[in-house]
């Protein structure tokens, strides 16, 4: 099933400074993954990210994706607290004709256009025009064929250390520039990589994605994802492509051979660091029933351990759509971040087995936009052990047990050790007391079928019962403010037919409790457990609490099932500079 990866050398890029005399590193991706620790010393980095169309094969497929640098998934971008960071987006995309457009937002257009995204990174908002606006009626940054924007982000100095990614986040088109391969990771290095522990462990990174494909409607026997303006994929059915005419309120059937999906896609290739490790086609849903993507696992890389040795994984969910509950067989996973925040301790997770039990969530779940970093103790028993996402059904589709990568563990044994107590990080310490809270507020998510507000897709997709409008400002708070605030998707009578991943920009929030979706009643989440982007199941709320810490500005909340964002599952918030201006 495995092929051996070897550890290849990274390309190092020669990155402009600005009163530096020395150079930051950006990494380049590759199926090994592994990466060095040595940190970037200049104290500016600067970064291109040049956004193109790229042909690759996948498993034999002749696919047109897009790509930053050429590199599925883009370059590593290596940075220090302190740091200042500057990236030119470059925008060599094709131009694409949205003439059709009916200037809905929440309608996929404009997939030409591009914008960046540093998620998980504590800096200044930089969605909407110019970076840092605080003015509601600031309209989203977006870069134009032949066009290129030059952002520039001040780390502040104590930021944490940790795994972080950067995509495109122009509403209307990020989905499918994601979903064809337009993400990369960031790595800010810090204290915790000084722990003697886990600087001696190698280091690996493991960039999960997914491209969604349709048959090119230009070129034979090429796949690419390149709606026509309007078309819509219909999921149940077994190929059908629409476009809604509002003169009859009806959408009418084409000859097309894809469209823009909320669901499945003809032909989907799930990727770790580029490489194509399972597949799903199409199958024809029996109504009343869900579609089920027919399956085939592909083959995938493996890493070589010696009994006893440590390894240092750093996983992130870069998949538009795809919750992973992750195991890796027969070992205990030694847990020391999540979405880019350290624990101050390691958290051990015993070895789960793989099963097909849907109350089996693994050993950590990751959401789509979630990031784990672990370390894995290889066991002493010779043999492969596979990195596995189990099957699970809290979204619409079907997502079926898949095969990431595996664990060889062959050699000469060796005893390393696994930290106990980690560096905290304190721009997140001390914890919010409760008595800190300064309001309390709710984010409902819902959805109507067939939509009303969005007749063109079909599907409504909303939060607080309101689509995504790009000058209203609904939610404002000030820096210095803190707040819980209950994140809610209900059953299936109330909008809850699926869970879905609830994501903010510039502040990370620490996770309180989650309802049992059977008696309703707060169970308590382990105290420090600090993210971004957060699963909700079924039937369920979350309590998160957050600190506006620094950053005012334009920013948004989301649902991070890029789909459901583009189609109007978000909502813009504002930070006042100080809190002697009125929040509501």
């Amino acid at each position: 099933m495995g092929v051996q990866v070897p550890t290849l050398s990274r390309r190092e890029l020669l990155l402009s400074a600005l009163g530096a005399a020395a150079a930051a590193r950006c990494g380049r991706g590759s199926d090994s993954g592994e990466t060095s620790a040595a940190a970037p010393s200049a104290a500016t980095a600067g970064v291109t990210l040049t956004c193109a169309l790229k042909d690759v094969v996948l498993n034999g497929t002749r696919t047109r994706l897009r790509a930053y640098n050429d590199q599925i998934p883009g370059p590593v971008i290596e940075c220090v607290p302190g740091q200042r960071l500057q990236v030119t987006v470059k925008n060599a995309l094709p131009q694409y004709d949205s003439s059709g457009w009916s200037g809905d937002h929440n309608v996929p257009h404009a997939l030409h256009t591009t914008n960046l995204h540093l998620h998980g990174m504590d800096v200044v908002p930089h969605l909407f025009d110019p970076v840092g606006t605080a003015d509601p009626l600031a309209k989203m940054i977006g870069i134009a064929p032949g066009e290129s924007r030059e952002y520039v982000f001040d780390l502040p100095p104590d930021h944490p250390p940790g795994l972080n990614w950067y995509h495109p986040h122009h509403h209307g088109s990020t989905a499918v520039q994601a979903a064809s391969g337009m993400a990369g990771a960031i790595i800010v290095r810090g204290a915790i990589d000084q722990v003697p522990e886990i600087a001696a462990a190698r280091e690996t990174l493991l960039v999960l994605s997914d491209c969604g494909l349709f048959p090119s409607e230009d070129e034979p026997d090429l796949w690419t994802y390149l709606p026509k303006q309007n078309a819509i994929w219909q999921t149940y059915s077994a190929g059908d492509v629409t476009i809604y005419d509002p003169s009859t309120g009806k959408s009418n059937a084409t000859s097309l051979k894809g469209g823009f999906t909320t669901g499945d896609y003809r032909l989907r290739y799930y990727l770790v660091n580029g490489h194509p490790y399972f597949m799903e086609t199409h199958t024809p849903a029996v109504v009343p029933q869900q579609p089920v993507p027919a399956a085939t696992q592909l083959e995938v890389p493996r890493f070589q351990m010696a009994p006893g040795e440590v390894m240092r994984f750093r996983v992130l969910n870069a998949n538009t759509d795809n919750l992973v509950p992750l195991v890796v067989e027969g070992h205990d996973l030694h847990l020391l971040a999540l979405d880019g925040v350290n624990f101050p301790s390691v958290r051990t997770i015993s070895s789960v087995p793989v099963t097909k039990d849907p109350a089996n969530v693994g050993q950590v779940l990751l959401a789509p936009a979630n990031r784990a970093e672990f370390l894995i103790k290889a066991v002493a028993t010779p043999g492969i052990y596979p990195i596995v996402q189990l099957q699970q059904t809290q979204q619409f589709l079907f997502s079926a047990q898949k095969t990431i990568a595996e664990i060889e563990v062959v050699g000469a044994a060796r005893d390393m050790a696994i930290p106990g107590q980690l560096p905290p990080p304190a721009r997140e310490y001390p914890l919010i007391k409760p008595e800190e809270v300064k309001r309390i507020r709710q984010v409902v998510f819902g959805g109507i079928v067939p939509g009303v507000l969005n007749p063109t897709v079909g599907l409504d997709f909303l939060l607080n019962n309101t689509a995504y409008q790009e000058t209203a400002v609904p939610t404002v708070v000030s820096v210095g403010d803190v707040e819980e605030w209950h994140l809610i998707v209900g059953d299936a009578h109330h909008g809850g037919t699926e869970g879905h991943p609830f994501h903010i920009h510039v502040n990370s929030f620490e996770v309180i409790s989650l309802t049992d979706p059977k008696t309703n009643l707060p169970v308590p989440v382990q105290t420090g457990t600090i993210k971004d982007t957060l699963w909700i199941p079924v039937n369920t709320t979350a309590v998160v609490r957050m600190r506006f810490k620094h950053w005012s500005g334009k920013s948004v909340f989301h649902c991070h099932i890029l789909p459901h964002e583009d189609t109007g599952m978000m909502q813009n918030f504002l930070i006042l500079p100080d809190s002697n201006q009125q929040s509501h």
